[in-house]
């Protein structure tokens, strides 16, 4: 009886997590020119609609390029960190990694304030450079956990036998460490991407004129018009997140990611 209860419990969850998500795919092919569900008819206009759209697809393009860029970052400062935290322990580490993931505890609202009146006074005038610098500061804690998770559950005598036969530090880190833990920092990856791509809080308060992310064009747009084109590039947006889990789930399953045998 408990089983059922909790098994009832788990799918309402489930479906109140996905049903927004539902209202807003199913609306995105109304016929009617505001969003509503169920969908009147079926059409696919909105999104023939959103083709059209010249700067939501320049948007589209800068935001694929910032995450690009973010997670190139993030990964080349976090992830020697958290190998360097979890191996080589010393004076301070417990407060260096609670540095490293300070940005998680900080509302990205006050990140956001806080660096543009840095940028101001910096006299940083480059979007681009911004908004990079932005991003991988709030990424760079999801490679902490994300790779971390992966070294606590690598198999220590793999690296010993590596030492025992003559393997020096860095060689066993390049040949056995990094190959082991390598599910982990790509899982890493992928959630730095996403969380870059779609991150808009940040952004609203750096971004430019000239270089404006997807998810700031959709916030302004809003401003003026809430119309089923919202809701099918959200959904294009739901699919493309939704892609890179599969793929993460078909090359390297979510099990080894997170270092779970």
């Amino acid at each position: 009886m408990l089983d059922k209860i909790i098994d009832i419990a788990a799918w309402l969850v489930v479906l109140f997590i996905i049903g927004p998500l539902i209202v807003i795919m199913g609306g995105s092919f109304t016929e009617t020119p505001y969003v509503t569900f169920p969908p009147v008819g079926f059409t696919l206009h909105w999104y023939s609609m959103l083709i059209h759209q010249h700067d939501f697809m320049e948007s589209f393009g800068f935001s694929v390029l910032l995450a690009v860029l973010c997670s190139l970052g993030a990964m080349l400062l976090g992830v020697p960190a958290v190998v360097g935290l979890h191996r080589f322990g010393f004076i301070g580490s417990s407060l260096f990694r609670s540095f490293l993931m300070s940005p998680l505890v900080l509302p990205t609202i006050v990140t956001g304030v806080a660096l543009l009146q840095f940028y101001h006074l910096a006299h940083v005038d480059s979007s681009l450079a911004g908004l990079l610098v932005a991003h991988v500061l709030i990424t760079v804690p999801y490679v902490i956990r994300t790779v971390g998770a992966g070294l606590t559950g690598l198999d220590p005598a793999l690296e010993e036998a590596a030492t025992s036969l003559g393997a020096g530090q860095l060689r066993t880190l390049l040949r056995v460490t990094l190959p082991a833990i390598m599910p982990s920092i790509m899982a890493a990856l992928i959630f730095v991407f996403i969380t870059s791509f779609d991150q808009t809080t940040v952004s609203l308060f750096l971004s430019g004129v000239d270089l404006m992310p997807l998810p700031v064009r959709i916030y302004r747009y809003i401003d003026f018009a809430v119309d089923p084109m919202i809701a099918s590039i959200s959904t294009l947006l739901i699919l493309f997140a939704f892609g890179l889990i599969v793929l993460l789930q078909k090359l390297l399953g979510v099990e080894r990611a997170f270092g779970v045998n």
